[in-house]
This record gives C-alpha cells, structure tokens and sequence, in this order.
C-alpha cells in the first residue's frame, strides 16, 4: 500500500483529489492510504513519512513552494506533484524536483496521466543506485537525483539535481557505452553519442531539443530523434 499526502487548504479540491485516488486504485488494482493536512505547517510538522506528496501552491501562512523547499532540506527523494490555479508558478517546480503540476480544476484525464507517472516513480522508489569509482575513492547516485551524463575527453561528466552552480561535476574516467549497458532497462536515454538523459527530468522534446526539469537544454544527434521520440513516448505510457 502506498502512502500518499494531500496539502491542500480547499474541501473541494482535496475531496476531488482523494476521489481520483480511490477511482486510479480500482481502476489499477492498486491500494492507497491517504492523508490530508490543510496547511503546510501541519504537512512539515507530520511524523510520518509518505511515497507521494500532491500539494497546493497557493496555501495560508506558507505557501506550498516554500514548504516544498523546506521538504527537500530533509526529502530528496518522495515524488511531489504541484496543484495550483496558475500554471505559470507550477514550472517553478524544477526548482524543488518536482515530478509534475497539475492545474485545478483537477479532472480524473489530467490527474490519470501525472499519476501514471507518479506510480513509476514510486516503483523505482528512488532505490536505484549508481557506484562510481572517482580517483578520490567512490561515490553513490541515486538514479532520481542523475540528470544526465556526458562525455568531455576521455571523462563521463554527471550532472545532478540540485549541485550548485560553482561546484565543479563529477568527472569519471570511463565509456558512455558500458555506461549504458550497466544502465540497463531502466530511465536512461542516449540522445547522442556523448550524451545519456534520465527521462524522468525530460519536460519537452521537439525538434530535437530537450528540455530538462531544471530549464537546461539538450540535443539529439539528428541520427537518434525519431528513436528518442520513439522511446520516451513508450516510457510514458509504459505503466498505462
């Protein structure tokens, strides 16, 4: 059973929640326990931990981007998916590593379509993990947390969520291609031959242009879109 939190200040809005929780359960054989607090003080007060958060923006006293924030102090990992009236403060979200947004009116289409993304967020449970030997010793990525890896010389660079601007990525000696075979199955798309993305970051693709969840943009060699294209529209809707 999964556990999942709804902060969400609105009676309406967090019953219309909860009754698209309760028909995505029946629909998939799926079991959810739901908890709602009304304001973002009671969310960041709880003592219990969750698999999914589903949070209004626009709450009293906090608002829910600065709890998000605040969560991510101590949560790096739980999926958060935004809910709020105005889309365009939902794309802050990347600020905060957020899975997704959606905009109220919540309808059950619009909900279904985050939440099949959410469920294979939950499955991985952000347990996957990456053991790379650095010159300086080893050093272990969760696979949510990898944006993507590029090649400079003879390197594999990783970029990660939220490293900060100054700090210098961690730089590997090794192949992108037994890098990839070690990726397996898995998030992982090579968008080029010196290039591997998390498709759990990819906002938009076209054109080859990818945008991430952090505003960076990547490109697709020109050989490799139409297979990009191809794999990311099975990756999501690969738990439909």
């Amino acid at each position: 059973m999964y556990q999942i939190i709804i902060v969400e200040d609105d009676d309406s809005a967090a019953e219309t929640l909860e009754d698209c929780i309760e028909r995505y359960g029946r629909e998939f054989g799926m079991e959810f326990s739901v908890v709602r607090f009304a304001s973002a003080v009671e969310f960041l007060k709880k003592e219990r931990s969750c698999d999914l958060v589903f949070m209004d923006i626009d709450l009293p006293g906090i608002s829910g981007m600065e709890a998000a924030e605040l969560m991510r102090a101590y949560d790096k990992t739980t999926p958060l998916i935004f809910v709020t009236n105005l889309a365009q403060y939902a794309v802050m979200g990347y600020q905060v590593n957020a899975l997704d947004f959606i905009v109220k009116p919540v309808s059950y289409y619009s909900f279904s379509m985050r939440m099949d993304k959410a469920v294979r967020a939950m499955e991985r449970g952000g347990h996957k993990r990456l053991t790379v030997a650095t010159r300086d010793g080893i050093s272990v990525l969760e696979y949510w947390e990898i944006l993507y890896i590029e090649t400079v010389k003879h390197d594999l660079v990783y970029h990660v969520v939220g490293a900060p601007k100054d700090e210098e990525p961690l730089h590997v000696r090794g192949s992108l291609t037994k890098l990839e075979e070690q990726l397996g199955q898995s998030s992982f798309l090579r968008i080029s031959s010196s290039c591997i993305v998390n498709m759990d970051h990819i906002r938009s693709m076209k054109n080859g242009e990818i945008v991430l969840s952090t505003g960076e943009r990547l490109y697709a060699s020109r050989a490799r879109r139409r297979p990009c294209i191809e794999a990311f529209a099975d990756y999501l809707g690969g738990s439909s």
